[in-house]
């Protein structure tokens, strides 16, 4: 079967989870040798090959949407993004449609997370910072038109808690719903020892130091301050290198013993360094859909301690690949010194990591995509959206 394949994500590069997936499945059908258009306003510079790009809204580009000043961007560049792209989907007829959420139409919808769900976990937790952001607003009336309204053919969850979510909270019927896990670029994701000597080289990390990385844009919901809270009960020979554009002053603050092992590396992009240089990776988060920061540290044979919330106990296996986290500082402290404490422990989760990893290459999820895809192009003609889902 013939088939065009047209995304529709904000920004097409190898920074962040959302951006990162829609370049990754690009490549993917561009080596399936299936035509494929992104549409996009901002581009990275990894390239895509074989895959044809198509600016929408461009000058959006201009507009920071990462730092200090991010909600305010957004708040701007997304919802506009959304409309001119919708616009410009009108324009590809005879192509499936995969939106990432920044469009209001289309036949299938990748759903990275579902973003009510998230703000009921704040809520639970306490925080309500999150209002002050105007994104939420934008979000929650475009997500109830996408997923409540059963706009599109079939919406794809990355893991069996995100499609729970989308039948309890947005009634999407299960058989309008396949779940289809992130991937791993492997190629690109993998243990490049030099190259995490030279990260512990640039930021003044000893060499025989145990190093453990977090990484994460929303330092509170990540859980960072648990994590500098095992640090503190580590012994002087742990240090932590914390990767993300939040604001690390308040986080500073809560190292009294160990604000010499607390190192902040703000925004970076060549993240297989990092996992390279660590010994393990910590993400005591509280809410998480997949986390592709996990399985990216995997990949690089970094074992993983992350607390079970959402996506990641899918994958995460005590004793083979790294440890399930509780969100305190106590008990991540006591499971990062039984692994350090033993080389052949620790020697043993590298490999069950790297071996977990080996499960999420791109062009095994990409086939799955493709599938899914074409079953959509059969019944695009016969049935309107919201007609009938594929294989109901």
């Amino acid at each position: 079967m013939t088939i065009e394949i047209v995304q529709i994500v904000q920004e097409l590069s190898s920074v962040g989870g959302v951006e990162s997936v829609a370049s990754e499945l690009a490549c993917a059908f561009s080596r399936a040798k299936i035509a494929n258009t992104v549409l996009a306003s901002a581009v990275g510079e990894k390239a895509t090959p074989g895959t044809r790009i198509e600016r929408v809204g461009a000058w959006l580009s201009r507009i920071k949407t990462r730092g200090i000043l991010r909600y305010l961007g957004r708040a701007f560049v997304v919802p506009t993004f959304t409309l001119l792209a919708t616009r410009a989907a009108y324009h590809h007829p005879k192509a499936v449609i995969i939106s990432h959420g920044d469009s209001l139409i289309g036949d299938v919808l990748v759903v990275h997370a579902v973003n009510a769900q998230s703000l009921a976990e704040k809520r639970n937790a306490g925080a309500w910072s999150w209002m002050l952001n105007p994104m939420h607003l934008w979000v929650a009336v475009r997500d109830r038109w996408m997923i409540g309204g059963l706009r599109y053919r079939m919406y794809v969850a990355v893991s069996p808690r995100v499609a729970t979510e989308l039948q309890e909270i947005y009634k999407v019927p299960a058989s309008r719903i396949r779940v289809i896990p992130n991937g791993i670029d492997l190629n690109r994701f993998t243990r490049d020892t030099a190259a995490g000597l030279n990260i512990r080289e640039e930021f003044g990390i000893p060499a025989n130091a145990k190093l453990l990385l977090f990484a994460g844009h929303e330092f509170r919901r990540k859980g960072l301050a648990h994590a500098i809270g095992a640090l503190e009960r580590l012994g002087p020979d742990v240090w932590m290198l914390v990767v993300g554009s939040d604001n690390p002053a308040p986080y500073r603050k809560l190292a009294t013993t160990s604000a010499d092992r607390l190192v902040f590396a703000g925004s970076r992009t060549d993240m297989p360094a990092f996992y390279a240089a660590a010994d393990a990776f910590v993400l005591p988060t509280a809410y998480e859909t997949f986390s592709l920061v996990c399985m990216e540290a995997m990949a690089c044979s970094t074992p993983v301690f992350a607390t079970p919330a959402g996506g990641i106990e899918d994958y995460l296996v005590d004793g083979v690949n790294g440890y399930q986290i509780k969100t305190d500082g106590a008990d991540i402290a006591e499971k990062i010194a039984m692994a350090f404490s033993d080389p052949v422990t620790l020697a043993r989760l590298c490999e069950g990591a790297h071996a977990t990893a080996l499960n999420y290459g791109w062009d095994y999820v990409g086939s799955r995509y493709i599938e899914l895809l074409e079953q959509v192009q059969a019944s695009k003609n016969e049935f309107a959206p919201g007609a009938m889902a594929v294989g109901a």
